[in-house]
């Protein structure tokens, strides 16, 4: 295997010896990021699924696997060129929310990724497929992965709405296609780039191509090197976050004739972070026999974590994807695959709010996670009226997830627990989950040309999936060296293998009012497979532990226009999609599996929940040069996704029937897990959200200064499930410099959040706490019913990073 050394020191000698050429970055003056033709798209050109041709005004968009028009696609699309992600210095991917109004992109605990759109969002913990998948070269990855670092960028694109004809896995809220520059056969070409900022973070990229038969055959490097201070949050010991990440690129670009193109890449990516989980509140002394506190008051500005174990997060991932074209007469044949081996190490302190003092309950994870996946379709040359496709996706994942952990019972009476140290029984717990899926699906679509005016076009995918998922449990209990468990199965047969088979697909109208003005009428259809609930320790009926399928249809209506000579573009769209069994997941229930009136189970079970919804909304962007010296783009969205009377699995311990976890916990006497009728949102975050950016710049002799901002906004609004008011969050970023003649290089200075709020993006639920089990006060004797919980006094937050200020400098060739 070659090792990220020797991956670095290859790619490092193609950017010491390529010989500086023509290659540019889009000219001072340029139209709009959201119509000009990017770097890679003037080189040489494009396969379908690239960028723009060299003369042309229009980015070109792979939304339906053929090279189109952004304007002439008929679904919501977002673009963001590889010039962007540098100018914007977005150096990682869950930056790019920022150009994409209603994306989010998070990670609230520092091990998960999570992807959401149009108000739809999933937890990676309940096992379901993303509502938002992630391609990086048309071959599916996982967020871990994706969202570590981003470098030598072709382009991204946002796709919005469900994804059931041409990607190649079916998803209900979108997917997110990354490309990477490809190898230029004629010519050599590369940049360089370097930033630093006083918050302690440094990153330096590259890339460069050299043919090696020229038009024939290219190699193409890139590296990155990255180190910062991951989500900016200190300990109260002074510790502070850290994330460190290195990657390497190698591509290799093959075009023997006219009529076959393939582009082989290999990645390899190590990262490792450690970020600290910020609190906030005023801190408590959990346990009245005991002075010891959680620790201080903490104020969402202070941006602090009281966690007393360090946590590490690492990511070591190969690979491979192979993009292939052949073009016959009146059609191509095309092919996508692809090799992912990652691992993921995780080691972490699961009372992130130190409700026990002096005590770490710890927690190590490992997931070998391998996935293989092949796409091959055949398509028409668009050659004439009518047109089709009919191909075929092969996806094979295999992964088995590790834990171990610390599961130590605590006791208190009805009033306090007793001290940590007095009263503790230790428990150790093993789990260990395999899965492996194998998915298949078959698509044909259609389309004919009424008029060149008008087209129609459909299409439909036949999906099977097969999912196998066990979950094995061993207890251990150190004070007596005995397995109390030993690799116990949790999931019942019926649960472990699950086979589904579904039709997903879609249709489009489009009309071209003019040849500048285009509107469009849409359907879609999507699915993802139920779930089974894995590291489940207590005893519960396997109607709680086993979701349904969840299914979706969707229609979109909107329409694209360019105006003034293609210096304004308007593009509007409006959406309502419906959902049967919406999966979501709940990660720490209060259960009581005896049924008996106040009893409740010594530990928290983590379980997906199903129930209907629905999502609608209005999305807008507009794009203009307002002169040759100014551009400006603008982009909003609006969408209300919320369950519709679904009943869902929750904590409810003042059996008020909305969801709560302060205090004692309880379940609702004959069940084993409380149940609460929501009508509320499907992700915690606001409905509408804004962005804009652009750019000024001057004429000073062959220097040309400029000034780039980007501004995204994102309103308060009160949350039922996390009984929070968040507060509004206007997030300004500022960049101003020198290019040089023909934009050869370019230094800035920039402020990322320059008023410097600090605001709570996510919060907990409730107060953390940790439960106890209930003692006779007489007696001392269990009871069978909680006692008073360890209560941390705290909540847990994630909190936008505070104002950065940096410097960078890149050179072009």
């Amino acid at each position: 295997m070659v090792t990220v050394r020797a991956t670095l020191f290859l790619s490092g000698s193609l950017l010491a010896w390529s010989v500086p050429a023509m290659a540019q970055e889009a000219a001072p003056g340029a139209v709009p990021s959201a119509v000009q033709p990017t770097p890679e798209a003037r080189t040489d050109n494009p396969r379908p699924g690239s960028e723009a041709t060299q003369d042309s005004a229009e980015i070109i968009v792979t939304a339906t696997r053929r090279a189109e028009a952004l304007k002439d696609v008929p679904l919501s699309v977002d673009v963001v060129s590889g010039a962007d992600i540098k100018k914007l210095n977005l150096f990682d991917f869950k930056d790019v929310q920022a150009l994409s109004p209603g994306l989010q992109l998070t990670n609230n605990d520092g091990r998960s990724n999570v992807a959401t759109l149009r108000g739809v969002t999933f937890d990676p913990d309940s096992g379901s497929s993303p509502a938002v998948t992630v391609y990086i070269n048309e071959v599916p990855v996982d967020p871990q992965t994706a969202f570590t670092g981003i470098y030598d960028v072709g382009q991204i694109e946002v796709l919005r709405g469900p994804q059931g004809i041409f990607r190649g896995q079916t998803s209900p809220a979108g997917s997110i296609t990354l490309t990477t520059r490809r190898p230029n056969l004629n010519e050599p070409e590369g940049y360089v780039q370097a930033t630093g900022t006083l918050r302690g973070s440094g990153n330096f990229q590259g890339g460069a191509s050299i043919p090696l038969v020229p038009g024939t055959l290219a190699i193409r490097g890139a590296v990155l090197v990255d180190a910062n201070r991951a989500n900016q949050v200190r300990n109260v010991n002074g510790e502070r976050s850290r994330g460190d990440t290195e990657s390497a690129r190698l591509s290799l670009r093959w075009s023997p004739s006219s009529k076959f193109n393939s582009v082989l890449t290999y990645q390899y990516l190590t990262n490792d972070v450690s970020p600290y989980i910020a609190v906030f509140g005023p801190g408590k002394q959990p346990s009245l026999l005991d002075p010891s506190r959680s620790g201080p008051a903490l104020s969402i500005g202070d941006r602090r974590s009281v966690t007393e174990a360090r946590p590490r997060f690492q990511n070591r991932t190969n690979l491979v994807t192979l993009a292939a074209d052949y073009h016959f007469d009146g059609a191509t044949l095309s092919f996508n695959g692809g090799y992912q081996d990652t691992l993921l190490k995780q080691s972490r302190d699961q009372d992130v709010a130190n409700a026990v003092p002096n005590k770490s309950l710890n927690q190590t994870t490992s997931i070998p996670y391998r996935t293989w996946n092949a796409d091959l379709r055949l398509t028409s040359s668009g050659d004439g009226p009518f047109s089709w496709s009919v191909g075929g996706n092969y996806f094979n994942t295999k992964n088995s997830v590790d834990v171990t952990q610390e599961n130590d019972v605590f006791s208190g009476f009805a009033f306090t627990p007793l001290p940590a140290a007095l009263a503790t029984f230790p428990i150790d717990v093993a789990v260990q989950v395999p899965v492996k899926s194998i998915a298949y699906s078959g698509t044909a679509s259609v389309g004919y040309e009424f008029t060149p005016t008008l087209k129609i076009e459909a299409g439909a995918r036949y999906n099977w999936a097969d999912i196998r998922r066990q979950s094995f449990l061993s207890v251990f209990l150190p004070t007596f060296g005995i397995y109390q468990l030993k690799n116990f199965p949790t999931i019942s047969p019926q649960g472990a293998d699950q086979h589904f088979r579904a039709l997903t697909g879609g249709a489009s109208l489009t009309w071209k009012v003019t040849p500048d003005v285009t509107t469009y009428v849409s359907y879609g259809r999507s699915f993802r497979p139920g779930v089974s609930a894995v590291a489940v320790t207590t005893p519960l009926d396997s109607s709680i532990l086993i979701t349904p399928k969840e299914t979706s249809d969707s229609g979109e209506v909107g329409i694209k226009t360019s105006l003034f000579e293609r210096r304004v573009n308007v593009n509007v769209s409006a959406f309502y999609q419906k959902f049967k069994n919406y999966i979501g997941y709940e990660p720490a229930l209060t259960t009581n599996s005896s049924r008996v009136a106040g009893a409740v189970d010594p530990s928290t079970a983590p379980l997906p929940t199903f129930g209907n919804a629905s999502s609608r909304g209005i999305e807008g962007q507009i794009s203009a040069r307002i002169s040759d010296a100014f551009d400006l783009s603008v982009n909003a969205s609006y969408a209300d996704a919320h369950y519709d009377n679904a009943q869902i699995y929750c904590n409810d311990y003042n059996g008020d029937g909305a969801p709560d976890s302060n205090g004692t916990p309880r379940v609702p006497a004959g069940r084993q897990v409380a149940v609460c009728t929501r009508n509320d949102r499907l992700a915690q975050i606001p409905r509408f959200n804004l962005t804009a950016n652009g750019e000024v710049h001057f004429a000073a002799g062959q220097l040309q200064p400029f000034l780039r901002g980007l501004v995204s906004y994102r309103p308060g609004f009160d949350s039922e499930l996390d009984n929070y008011s968040y507060r509004a969050f206007t997030n300004i970023s500022l960049f101003g410099g020198l290019r040089g003649p023909d934009n050869k290089w370019e230094l800035s200075v920039f402020a990322k959040n320059l008023l410097d709020q600090a605001r709570a993006t996510r919060v907990g639920q409730g107060v953390a706490t940790y439960p106890t089990t209930g003692l006779d006060p007489v007696t001392f004797q269990p009871t069978g019913a909680a006692g008073a919980p360890f209560d941390s006094g705290y909540r847990t937050a994630v909190i936008s990073p505070p104002r950065e200020i940096g410097v960078s400098l890149n050179f072009n060739w």
